[in-house]
């Protein structure tokens, strides 16, 4: 199964148009900021006081806020904290090009439904000038 088959983009699109998506992406925030608490806590555990301040560094560098006030004291935990920013960053970029497809598609759906009607008017226009002149030439 390929990931970005047109069945898949499509089933994206809707979730993306529905409003569905944001709470996905916000549970997979969750649940990163989740993993790399408990993984720099099994893996590292001095590298933070307590759980908590591993929660708080989780949850602020899966949001790419990263204060820097809080960070892994070890080796180890920075081996953990380097690939939950990586993912973090990508979550971020993803969330925002999804969203912003999303808004260019709905434009360009409602301007090509508007150039074709904005079409059909001229084409109307043209017709009942065709008539109006074919009466004008008769008298």
């Amino acid at each position: 199964m390929r990931l970005l088959s047109d069945k898949n983009i499509s089933r994206l699109n809707r979730a993306v148009l529905s409003g569905r998506i944001i709470p996905f992406l916000v549970g997979v925030m969750f649940l990163t900021a989740g993993i790399a608490t408990g993984a720099v806590e099994l893996f590292s555990p001095n590298s933070f006081s307590s759980v908590g301040s591993a929660a708080w560094w989780a949850a602020a560098t899966v949001t790419t806020i990263g204060y820097g006030d809080v960070v892994p004291g070890t080796g180890g935990g920075r081996v953990i904290a380097v690939p939950v920013m990586f993912l973090s960053v990508a979550t971020i970029s993803f969330t925002t090009a999804v969203i912003t497809a999303a808004f260019v598609g709905y434009q360009q759906r409602r301007l090509t439904g508007a150039e074709e009607r904005h079409q059909a008017l001229l084409d109307r226009l043209a017709s009942i000038e065709q008539k109006l002149d074919a009466l004008d030439q008769r008298r």
